[in-house]
């Protein structure tokens, strides 16, 4: 049994342990999701302006040099015994995305609007580099990683999200995942 005199110790390691969670939730969290969607959002936005910077024609031909040619190599896939051939996306859509949604998901994923589905759109983009244009490339793994973190737990506090659903629901309403958590 304890003592008297280790009951206020007690309480004083839950007062911090309170206070370094407290701390870790609502200061260190919201700079490590901004962080993420900051470092992610630029190497797309800096990926779609890139192509985007000589006009239309040329997003289409570096489409058609450095990625149609790589999807046609790995288009076939093969899980469980079957082959699956995905189709090879036409220049006009290939470059549309990979220019234009590459643009809107990063300057979405930035700013924390619509921060899940961006960060889901810039989920699949990597998935589909991964799997067809340059399979085996780390960098890919990491951005699915980071963004299927975002996913799941949102852009954090420090986003258009987070600031417009505390304008839109009263104060005291429950959100989908406290009234979960009270079940």
């Amino acid at each position: 049994m304890a003592s008297y005199t280790e009951i206020p110790c007690g309480r004083k390691a839950s007062k911090v342990a309170a206070w370094m969670i407290s701390t870790l939730e609502n200061i260190v969290l919201p700079i490590a999701l901004l962080s993420t969607r900051l470092y992610v959002g630029m190497e797309f936005w800096r990926s779609g302006t890139v192509k985007n910077a000589e006009g239309w024609d040329h997003a289409q031909s570096v489409f058609v040099d450095l990625f149609q040619s790589e999807w046609e190599k790995n288009h076939v896939k093969h899980w469980l015994g079957i082959d699956i051939p995905f189709p090879v996306p036409s220049a006009a859509i290939g470059a549309f995305a990979t220019t234009y949604v590459e643009i809107a998901l990063s300057v979405l994923l930035m700013t924390g609007f619509a921060g899940r589905i961006a960060a889901f759109g810039i989920f699949v983009i990597a998935l589909a580099i991964e799997l067809f244009v340059f399979p085996g490339t780390d960098e890919n793994y990491y951005w699915m990683l980071l963004m299927s973190i975002l996913v799941a737990v949102g852009p954090g506090k420090m986003s258009v999200d987070y600031f417009g659903r505390r304008m839109l629901l009263p104060p005291n309403a429950q959100t989908c995942g406290e009234t979960a958590k009270t079940l």
